[in-house]
């Protein structure tokens, strides 16, 4: 056996940095906390609600067992006859025996029971108050409570067939205390059960009682149940939702963990990408746009990723939005405008016939000195407006002063000489009124579309007005997020001609789109098999 040696120092060290971090989770200890002191006062209201429900879903139960009871007594009869003959009185035995719950069964005629299945012919009368009711009920079933021929307590249910002409049935009122006892035991209700007035108690169950009474009385017949919520019925119902407790203070915990972590990153990005959009760290890539019908490029969309020297790549859903929010997108888009610039100056070869497109903001739209300095790129390069395409997307949240000053700057920037496509067409709600007012030379359809499609979408239709609108409107189409050979299939088949996705190429460095070569990349790439 080796000697066990205990770094004391080590665990001191790592027992002192364990309890660091118990300030940072004093939040979630207060938020359980908190969430265990709201169950434990809400549980009362919710305790009285089951109450309620497990009363009338009882109260339904015994209702249905008595009209159960009595459609069995229904069938009965067709086999019987009230001149009780021994046959009968077998037939009435064998449908005791085959009962779990009946103990005997009668015939009644004229105000008496003339037949037992225990002693065949009898004359028992009938109290007057029982054919009263079942002339009343709206059934023609009733109940009684009163004593048998043996002195003992009997629950009565009399079926009438015709008039002053029916069967009943009796048993032990035990056997519907413990009927009732099985739904409520668990559950530690005191209850008890009143049939005419009169009480059918069922053994008072453990627990000190509280002062909480519920009635229910049954619409059919004349029975009421009372129950009586105990401090075990609150125990009960309590512990049974402790789960829903935990649950509930877990996903706060979660959500303020997140939210927490989400705050330091987003404040640490926020520093970050002003530093990353004035020091040109801000990446441009290129996603090639081709045309299906030659396999040839005739394009690319500028895009931007933000390589963070901490936090690694940053998705631009990230802090396009947040370059938005900073009301420093403008900045951003200018550096993408003089870095497509600067790639079409040195590779003129790609200018000759090919474009660049570059995603114009809704913040860059409105703005007049955003406008105005399009005009100047235009002037100091005009033999790169026309090979540059400006896409705006459809679903842009103006209010009427904002749209009116919107299009008055499209028809600016058209006049320079920039075409304008619609970006993410389809996605928004007022797509269709904003290339209503403004014309566009080109629609990108928005990739949730292309991503759902199959040989039987749903989504087919769909596309084909959007094609539709785009031949009445005379504009081209680019179908954006293409991934494979199926969603290109149907999309030449339905008169696309140019194709942007991963099928041909995700968004790359310049460089590597120049390194592409020529055609001839796309061509083979499109043989190869999928």
């Amino acid at each position: 056996m080796y000697p066990v040696k205990f770094n004391f120092k080590k665990i001191y060290t790592l027992s002192k940095e364990m309890v660091s971090h118990f300030p940072n989770l004093m939040p979630v200890v207060v938020i359980f906390a908190f969430t265990f002191a709201v169950s434990i006062l809400s549980n009362y209201y919710h305790t009285q609600k089951a109450a309620r429900e497990d009363g009338l879903k009882l109260i339904h139960s015994i209702e249905r067992h008595i009209g159960k009871t009595a459609s069995e007594l229904y069938i009965l009869n067709d086999t019987v006859d009230p001149a009780c003959s021994q046959q009968d009185k077998l037939t009435l035995r064998g449908h005791v025996f085959h009962s779990t719950f009946i103990k005997e069964v009668g015939i009644y005629q004229d105000g008496y029971v003339v037949c037992t299945s225990n002693e065949g012919n009898v004359h028992i009368p009938l109290p007057s108050s029982i054919t009263q009711r079942i002339q009343h009920s709206q059934n023609h079933i009733t109940i009684e409570l009163d004593r048998s021929n043996s002195e003992q307590t009997t629950f009565f249910i009399y079926a009438s067939i015709k008039n002053n002409y029916g069967l009943n049935a009796l048993f032990p009122p035990q056997r519907l205390l413990n009927l009732m006892e099985r739904s409520l035991k668990p559950k530690q209700y005191q209850y008890h059960l009143s049939i005419l007035g009169r009480d059918l108690n069922g053994e008072p169950l453990a627990g000190k009682p509280v002062k909480e009474q519920f009635v229910f009385d049954s619409t059919i017949y004349p029975l009421q149940l009372t129950l009586s919520p105990t401090v075990g019925t609150y125990q009960f119902h309590y512990f049974s939702h402790i789960w829903q407790t935990i649950l509930v203070a877990s996903l706060f915990s979660i959500v303020y963990l997140i939210a927490g972590y989400q705050l330091l990153a987003k404040r640490s990005i926020e520093f970050n990408l002003l530093n990353a959009i004035e020091d040109d760290h801000i990446e441009l890539y290129l996603q090639p746009i081709v045309d299906i019908n030659t396999n040839s490029m005739v394009g690319s969309e500028a895009l931007v990723r933000w390589n963070h020297p901490k936090q690694g790549q940053i998705s631009p859903e990230i802090f396009i939005p947040l370059a938005e929010k900073l009301l420093v997108i403008d900045l951003l888009t200018k550096k993408i405008l003089d870095s497509v610039a600067k790639f079409l100056n040195e590779n003129p070869h790609y200018q000759t016939d090919k474009y660049i497109s570059v995603n114009l903001s809704r913040v860059c739209l409105i703005d007049d000195k955003f406008v105005d300095y399009l005009q100047i790129f235009a002037n100091r390069q005009p033999h790169l407006v026309n090979r540059i395409l400006l896409e705006v997307t459809e679903n842009l949240d103006f209010d009427q002063s904002q749209l009116q000053r919107a299009l008055r700057h499209l028809d600016s920037i058209q006049r320079m000489g920039f075409e304008l496509a619609v970006d993410d067409f389809g996605t928004g709600y007022s797509g269709l009124n904003f290339i209503r007012q403004h014309r566009f030379h080109v629609m990108k359809i928005d990739q949730v579309f292309i991503k759902s499609l199959h040989s039987d979408s749903s989504i087919m239709p769909v596309l084909v007005s959007m094609l539709q609108l785009a031949r009445e409107l005379n504009m081209k189409v680019i179908a954006e997020g293409v991934e494979n050979e199926q969603q290109m299939t149907i999309l030449k088949e339905l008169g696309v001609s140019y194709i942007q996705g991963f099928y041909y190429s995700p968004p790359i460095k310049p460089e590597e789109l120049l390194a592409l070569g020529n055609d001839r990349y796309f061509e083979q790439l499109n043989k190869q098999p999928t």
